[in-house]
């Protein structure tokens, strides 16, 4: 028995197996009726990695199952295995009827939903509700209204989810590679499913004596040994995007050498400074109170100006960069404005750092502009 990370302790008798089961066929094509025990095992253990990743993908790792071994039968090496499934179908069929769920779902299995609610029943919506509902009330009394309320056929509910992830697992391992790239693996754990299906095709490469693969009971085998080395290249990963620096924020006085009093402008000519250490510096404000009082012209503007801020900048390879003046606090020697609070800061910025130009001591602030 290959287990899942979700599995019931106790053991699965034999005649529990069929009710909320469906098969997995992965046929080999070989001449005899045996298969090396490291295909055989890498190969079951790759189809398990395929199924955790759909289930975390798109079922939110809800499902409770397990992938059970069955006997083979002789001739071509007929790998049967059973996915059990105990629980957690609800999540199967909530997206079986969502928008996104229903195109994964007919691009791996060739079936839109329409179909699949025929072959497990029109009323696989009402199962929804219906286990929804039963799970909400456990444990409390039935209501005494004279109705008969219908118990949830849990069995063939179980099997239904079954038979739907069993189809959405085929796909992934059948289809080929340009096939899997319309339909869309990068995301959540598909690129996990993929790597698992080239680890698939590894197997059956590294085995001399397969000579193609189904996943039907028929002697039909569409994948061609010659093709298992495209399923065997592992895909090329995303990098994940760096995490932008942390803002830090700190309150300094600037004297303004080239102001600019278009507020929408700022994003393509930023104003321009020298802070407490008489370098360069170039920044955005975006007091929106400060720039009130300038369409009011509530301000004393002179030939230099001087500013005292609380801004906020990141620190890029050792350089503060994308410097914004959150909080204009004096112009000109006249006070504005208090500081931001730090809530007032984070609903702004998220998490920050704070720091303090000390009295004599050079600004973090350099000649580059940024």
């Amino acid at each position: 028995m290959i287990e899942g990370p979700h599995y019931i302790m106790s053991e699965i008798l034999p005649w529990e197996i069929d009710p909320r089961s469906d098969r997995l066929f992965l046929h080999f094509d070989v001449d005899e009726h045996y298969l090396k025990l490291e295909t055989f095992i890498e190969t079951a253990e790759s189809t398990r990695k395929v199924i955790e990743a759909l289930d975390a993908t798109f079922f939110q790792g809800s499902l409770e199952y397990e992938l059970i071994v069955l006997p083979p039968e002789d001739g071509s090496f007929l790998s049967k295995l059973a996915l059990w499934v105990s629980g957690g179908v609800a999540s199967v069929f909530a997206f079986l009827n969502s928008d996104v769920g229903s195109a994964y779902v007919e691009g791996l299995t060739g079936k839109p939903p329409a179909e699949w609610a025929q072959e497990i029943g029109h009323d696989h919506q009402e199962r929804i509700q219906s286990i929804q509902e039963s799970a909400e009330t456990k444990g409390e009394e039935p209501p005494d209204d004279g109705e008969t309320i219908e118990p949830v056929d849990e069995d063939a509910t179980c099997r239904s989810g079954a038979r739907i992830v069993v189809a959405m697992t085929r796909g992934v391992l059948e289809k080929s590679n340009d096939e899997l790239n319309k339909i869309g693996m990068e995301v959540g754990d598909l690129p996990d499913a993929l790597d698992a299906r080239a680890e698939f095709y590894t197997a059956c490469i590294e085995n001399s004596d397969v000579k193609g693969v189904g996943f039907s009971p028929d002697d039909d085998f569409p994948i061609p040994r010659n093709q298992f080395p495209e399923r065997a290249q592992k895909p090329t990963r995303k990098e994940k995007p760096d995490e932008p620096p942390e803002w830090t924020v700190t309150i300094e006085g600037i004297y303004v050498t080239s102001p600019n009093w278009d507020q929408e402008d700022q994003k393509t000519r930023q104003w321009k400074g020298k802070d407490s250490a008489r370098r360069d510096c170039y920044f955005v404000i975006e007091d929106a109170e400060f720039w009130r009082l300038v369409k009011r012209k509530d301000l004393h503007v002179e030939v230099l100006d001087s500013l005292k801020v609380q801004w906020a900048f990141q620190v890029v390879d050792g350089r503060p960069k994308t410097r914004r003046a959150l909080r204009v606090l004096e112009f000109n020697g006249d006070k504005l404005a208090e500081p931001l609070t730090p809530d007032a800061i984070k609903a702004l910025l998220g998490d920050f750092n704070t720091a303090e130009t000390p009295r004599g001591q050079p600004s973090l602030f350099g000649d580059t502009a940024g």
